[in-house]
């Protein structure tokens, strides 16, 4: 009875020992950090990356500028044939065709102006003129000059550098004051006219001579509008046009401001002389002839 009691007490204190062990060393686990992973330094992996594009630059050869294309020195035109020498007052008068004609002359130390109401009549109506320009007034209207050349519906002739009385002048003198309003026109617009002008219309054969020497064509006019007059008003002015024109005429006005109902009369006349089966032209296309070179 004794040792079987003695046996089950050693059995009750062995296994509260265990328990109060297991415990005590389960606890301890519990309680102790997390053992840091180690990491393997020697053979660490290998990163495998694609390899950077090659970019490269291919330069232009450099190119030098371009060069500027030469711009043609100024010349004298060669004398015009003997067929065409002397005095050209009209067209033909077998053809029903008409120049309206205008002169932009100034003198020295005279500055002229620029009637653009003329022109705002002409391109309304879109009728063709010829228009004559003197060196100093082009030297002095750089833009208007510019402007008229490159209108379709107008040509430009030579009006004289100063705008002087050529019976007064001798052959060098009249060759001067031609060559240097080319020379004026070829600067602004690249050409150069071939027709011409006389400053008040005056002349002698002589003064016809050195202008043909000077490749030009020397144009007059048959119909006179008395625009200068400050007298002459529109109403007198149409009646004295119409009452002068005939196929193959040439009609002289001034687009300069010295004209002074010019602009007001114009529109009339244009009218007038399309009803009566007109057709207006530029001296050009009326003489058959080259305008410039």
């Amino acid at each position: 009875m004794f040792n079987k009691h003695k046996y089950k007490i050693v059995f009750l204190v062995v296994f509260f020992i265990s328990t109060i062990t297991l415990g005590l060393v389960a606890l301890n686990i519990s309680t102790s950090p997390p053992p840091s992973p180690t990491k393997s330094v020697e053979n660490p992996p290998t990163i495998m990356s694609s390899p950077s594009p090659q970019i490269s630059f291919t330069l232009s050869p450099t190119l030098p500028p371009p060069t500027p294309k030469a711009k043609i020195e100024w010349h004298p035109l060669s004398p015009i044939s003997d067929d065409d020498y002397g005095l050209i007052t009209n067209g033909s008068r077998a053809k029903y065709q008409i120049a309206l004609t205008f002169d932009a002359c100034q003198t020295e130390g005279d500055l002229a102006g620029y009637d653009t109401e003329i022109i705002r009549v002409l391109n309304e109506t879109d009728t063709p003129a010829t228009l004559f320009l003197g060196g100093l007034w082009m030297r002095d209207h750089p833009e208007a000059t510019v402007a008229l050349a490159q209108n379709p519906l107008f040509e430009l002739g030579n009006h004289s550098w100063s705008h002087l009385d050529f019976r007064e002048l001798n052959p060098e003198e009249i060759t001067a004051e031609i060559q240097k309003a080319q020379k004026q026109m070829y600067d602004l617009l690249g050409f150069q006219t071939t027709l011409f002008r006389l400053p008040f219309g005056t002349y002698n054969e002589e003064n016809l001579d050195t202008i043909a020497q000077n490749g030009l064509y020397t144009i007059q006019w048959d119909v006179v509008s008395g625009d200068p007059d400050p007298n002459t008003d529109a109403a007198s002015m149409i009646d004295w046009v119409l009452y002068q024109v005939e196929p193959g005429s040439i009609i002289i006005m001034h687009v300069n401001e010295r004209g002074w109902h010019t602009a007001e009369a114009l529109p009339a006349i244009i009218e007038a002389l399309r009803n009566q089966g007109y057709e207006f032209v530029t001296i050009s296309e009326l003489l058959e002839i080259e305008a410039k070179k």
